[in-house]
């Protein structure tokens, strides 16, 4: 563990919080590193130097100063980190003055740099499942190497999984970290399940959840949790979640279970829907044309009703009433004649007929790729 800059102006920060005097903050060489006169940072420190040696309290009069190159008056107390001295933390004044506050710095100071050091261990431990799944979902082989890897991680990968992904919709400036942290305290609320699932990050805004398929994960179970997990974002930090499910259980291969639940959340979109793979059927199809040849399908098959507001719910109520003029007329609370009169205009400029099954499944389709229907 090493006082590098970043954690020392933070011990700066922290403890000027609680004690408002001058402070200095020194590395195993002697040079300051962090200072409430910054005019001070960079510069050597001979009685913080001799304090690594020692790993002695060092008070430093005015007389001592002239000694002494690089210092002021004070009081510096060595900082370690297990047993060793990483650093020097110095506060400025008479020695007899500050001494009661000496203590109490030098253990903030170590708490602070041990809370450090555990995010630290914890965000390389979020980074080694980050790039282990990465390579699980993308392997073409997984050897013994790769298995016992796995172990190390806490990961059995002779466990049925599954895979989950979550997409975070917002249009709130909230620090992705903060947005980070609140997801993952909420999974572990909600799946305090010994270690068989992981959640990681993956890409902005998107989780993966990898979940270990027990006899009580059931889709009732899951639709149940993933509904309360998504109103909380929404109610607390107006936050939209869709979660795309995959609907196959993985052992030793998770590609497919992981592509699954990508076409899954691909087709939630932004509706904040909680998709299940095995519920998708116009959707899988979809998923293997290009935006440019659906785009180009909508333009041709709707043409002209795109731009007319009326005539698109029109069609909408009627595929949705399953093409029953009846229901279709309460619906719009027009009269049959006039819901009669709009199909006709919908036939005349697109060429097709709503009212028979080749126009219905065109129509549909059309409308379902841009969410309508």
């Amino acid at each position: 563990m090493q006082l590098l800059p970043e954690l020392a102006n933070k011990i700066i920060y922290e403890v000027r919080v609680i004690l408002n005097e001058n402070l200095i903050v020194v590395n195993e060489n002697g040079t300051i590193v962090a200072s409430t006169d910054e005019s001070r940072i960079g510069s050597f420190h001979e009685g913080a130097r001799n304090v690594v040696k020692t790993g002695e309290k060092l008070y430093i009069t005015p007389e001592r100063v002239k000694e002494l190159k690089g210092t002021k008056p004070g009081i510096n107390l060595p900082v370690k980190f297990g047993h060793k001295v990483i650093g020097v933390i110095g506060i400025t004044g008479n020695p007899g003055e500050v001494e009661p506050y000496a203590d109490l710095l030098r253990k903030m100071t170590e708490l602070i740099i041990q809370e450090s050091y555990h995010l630290e261990q914890k965000e390389w431990e979020k980074r080694g499942l980050e790039a282990y799944f990465y390579e699980w979902i993308f392997a073409r082989e997984v050897d013994e190497d790769f298995i016992h890897r796995g172990q190390m991680l806490g990961i059995s990968i002779g466990n049925p999984y599954m895979c989950i992904l979550i997409q975070v919709h917002t249009e709130n400036e909230i620090p992705e970290l903060h947005m980070e942290s609140n997801i993952m305290n909420w999974f572990q609320s909600q799946f305090p399940n010994g270690g068989e699932d992981f959640l990681i990050r993956w890409g902005k805004g998107r989780f993966l959840l990898v979940k270990n398929k027990t006899p009580e994960v059931k889709k009732e179970f899951l639709t149940y949790h993933f509904d309360r997990w998504r109103r909380y974002f929404l109610n607390h930090y107006q936050c939209v979640l869709s979660f795309g499910v995959s609907k196959s259980v993985a052992k030793l291969y998770i590609n497919q279970v992981y592509t699954e639940a990508e076409k899954a959340l691909q087709a939630s979109g932004k509706k904040g829907e909680i998709l299940f793979y095995e519920d998708l059927q116009l959707d899988i199809i979809l998923s293997e044309a290009c935006e440019q040849a659906q785009g180009e399908f909508v333009s041709r098959t709707l043409q002209n009703v795109l731009d007319n507001a009326e005539l698109q719910d029109t069609l909408v109520a009627y595929l949705l009433q399953n093409q029953s003029i009846k229901e279709t007329s309460k619906k719009l609370h027009i009269h049959t004649n006039t819901l009669h009169y709009r199909l006709k205009q919908i036939t005349e400029l697109t060429g097709l007929d709503p009212k028979n099954t080749k126009g219905a499944t065109l129509f549909y389709v059309a409308l379902h790729i841009i969410g309508k229907v």
